[in-house]
């Protein structure tokens, strides 16, 4: 299962950084302005308001509207549940310069045992400060469904 993870991961982010490399997304037009580095966290108010995610990665921009990126994932923990930590692959769409749509697959690791997931989420930036956003988490030992409002400064 560890060997199949390693190979996902290395594949979603070697044959992006070698076809950029060698030009290859030039062709289709892509912006590499907006390919980084990025640290996101937040409360997760469904479980309890002290358990935080906190994610961090590399967003690759494959065209104007579509990055790929590799991500870890960090949740702290309370004294009803544990603390976690795990990877994310995933593709984010920019449907408009306000809606942004986000898939990924995730590998969850909580007191040596690792669970897979699928997660897809939906964003829509009210202002350049406020958005809203929805996520739909199925793991195979619980399926989450949350709405919220995101706040940057």
């Amino acid at each position: 299962m560890k060997k199949i993870l390693i190979t996902i991961a290395l594949l979603v982010v070697v044959l992006p950084t070698k076809a950029a490399e060698n030009g290859l997304f030039e062709l289709s037009g892509s912006n590499s302005g907006s390919s980084g580095w990025f640290l996101s966290s937040e409360s997760k108010s469904a479980e309890q308001f002290d358990v935080w995610q906190i994610d961090s990665g590399y967003a690759y921009a494959v065209t104007d509207n579509t990055e790929l990126y590799l991500s870890t994932r960090i949740k702290s923990g309370n004294e009803s549940k544990a603390t976690s930590r795990g990877l994310l692959s995933g593709v984010k769409y920019n449907l408009s310069p306000k809606i942004s749509l986000k898939s990924a697959v995730t590998s969850e690791t909580i007191e040596r045992e690792t669970v897979l997931g699928v997660e897809v989420s939906s964003q829509y930036e009210v202002n350049d400060r406020v958005n809203l956003h929805a996520t739909v988490d199925y793991e195979a030992l619980e399926q989450i469904y949350q709405l919220g409002i995101g706040f940057r400064f």
